[in-house]
C-alpha cells in the first residue's frame, strides 16, 4: 500500500509541476495532535524524516490548526521568511513557494497535511488549484482512507 500512495504523490509530482510532494501522518495522543512527515517525493535529502511538530507549528501544524488550505507564491513576501526557522521542510528544502492541504476523514477529522512546493516563485492560476484540489479529493485522499483501512 506504501508504495501506491508513493505512485500517487510522485503522480502528483509531475502532474502539476512540484518540486517536492510530502504528506505528514496525525497522531492524537489524548487530545495533544503531532504531525510528522511520512512520504516525501523530490526531497534533497533525509531530515524531513526526523520532523515532528505540534499543532500550530510549521507548515503543516498551521494547516492542522486552521484547517484551511494554505497558498503562498513567494516566501520572501510573507511572514513565513522572518522566521523560516520554525518552517523546517520549507528552509531544508529550500523552497519558495508551496500550496499545503489538510486531508479530511470522513468524521471531519484531519488524518494528513498534503505540501506541495517549488524552489522557485510560483504564481498558482485558478485553474491550476482547482485542478489540483479535484486530484487530492478524488485521488490521494481514497488513497489515504483505503491505506488506512489496511492499518487498522
Amino acid at each position: 500500500m506504501v508504495e501506491k500512495t508513493e505512485s500517487v504523490l510522485m503522480d502528483m509530482k509531475e502532474t502539476f509541476n512540484f518540486n517536492i510532494v510530502a504528506l505528514t501522518d496525525v497522531k492524537n495522543r489524548r487530545g495533544q495532535y503531532t504531525v510528522k512527515w511520512k512520504y516525501n517525493v523530490g526531497s534533497t535529502n533525509s531530515r524531513w524524516r526526523k520532523i515532528a511538530l505540534p499543532t500550530g507549528r510549521g507548515v503543516p501544524g498551521a494547516v492542522m490548526k486552521s484547517g484551511k488550505t494554505m497558498v503562498v507564491q513567494d516566501i520572501s513576501e510573507t511572514e513565513i521568511a522572518m522566521s523560516l526557522f520554525r518552517y523546517p521542510i520549507l528552509r531544508m528544502e529550500h523552497l519558495k513557494s508551496f500550496i499545503a492541504f489538510p486531508i479530511w476523514n470522513d468524521d471531519e477529522e484531519v488524518i494528513g497535511i498534503l505540501l506541495m512546493g517549488n524552489r522557485r516563485e510560483r504564481a498558482f492560476t485558478d485553474t491550476e488549484y482547482k485542478a489540483i484540489k479535484q486530484y487530492v479529493e478524488t485521488t490521494l485522499r481514497q488513497q489515504i482512507l483505503k491505506e488506512l483501512m489496511v492499518n487498522e
